[in-house]
């Protein structure tokens, strides 16, 4: 094989320049420690990196100067930028990095022609502005009021004052942080790239998001009422498990692996491969 002949193909530099700008980012976001952050931005990555390789035949890799000029300065202030890494940095890490690439490989003439890409980009900031509003509602309240539900309804002698789940022996206090925020963030998140994946209608992508919200919610406020029964049932080894990341972890899979049966059932298995391909189209 000519590698003389292949490093003069701009394809090859834009996939090592794409890869390097990923493999920083995951990198950056793992040194911050915010394990769903990682886990999410992957999630995108890989559903971007699918779509392109789809369409890698029809991609117009033709572009001018001055969107080159643009997009090697986005991507240079990105690398600069995110130096500090903060949750709003990285955040728009994948956004600003992202249009810089498609600038450098097609220019703003063909910009249109990424839509789908430049959504998954900017996607890890939408997320964020549903987390602000969820932490807007009360959903340790309502949380707390579902898991208490839960216990008396296979029943366990329970009692909730506010956010208090009060069993005989133990009660449990359901902050903010067990409210179920970030795995209804996950939920969608995972909705969102499915839509992405496979061509369903307006219906079913509605019905996605409320099937994939109620996962998430209604799982962790299993996981609260868990961790209600091992304080109850003085087991302060199990409640630190499940109440730790390995834990919430291990609930996040299965919220992913519910839906993913559920979208198979309902609407992969029904298509045909060729109504499959539509997705990179």
């Amino acid at each position: 094989m000519d590698w003389t002949k292949s490093l003069q193909k701009i394809e090859y530099w834009l996939v090592a320049l794409s890869c390097g700008l990923v493999v920083l980012h995951l990198t950056l976001i793992d040194k911050s420690q915010n394990e769903n952050l990682f886990s999410t931005a992957t999630l995108i990555w890989l559903t971007i990196g699918s779509l392109l390789w789809d369409r890698r035949k029809k991609l117009i890799l033709e572009s001018d100067t001055a969107s080159t000029f643009v997009g090697m300065i986005l991507v240079v202030l990105t690398i600069v930028r995110n130096l500090t890494t903060t949750d709003s940095s990285l955040r728009l890490f994948p956004l600003i990095a992202g249009v810089g690439v498609i600038l450098i490989a097609s220019g703003f003439k063909s910009l249109k022609s990424y839509g789908k890409e430049i959504i998954l980009l900017s996607l890890l900031l939408f997320l964020r502005l549903v987390t602000i509003a969820l932490n807007a509602f009360d959903l340790p309240l309502l949380t707390a009021k579902v898991s208490a539900f839960m216990l008396w309804f296979v029943g366990f002698d329970v009692v909730r004052q506010g956010v208090v789940i009060a069993l005989p022996t133990g009660r449990v206090e359901v902050y903010g942080a067990c409210s179920g925020v970030e795995s209804i963030v996950l939920m969608l998140c995972i909705a969102i790239l499915f839509f992405f994946l496979i061509s369903i209608s307006h219906w079913q992508k509605v019905i996605c998001i409320a099937i994939a919200v109620a996962l998430g919610f209604m799982v962790n406020a299993f996981r609260v009422a868990l961790l209600a029964f091992f304080v109850d049932v003085q087991q302060p080894k199990a409640f630190e498990y499940w109440h730790s990341d390995d834990g919430s972890l291990s609930f996040a899979i299965v919220s992913v692996f519910m839906f993913g049966i559920f979208c198979w059932f309902v609407y992969v298995r029904h298509l045909n491969p060729s109504s499959a391909m539509e997705k990179g189209k």
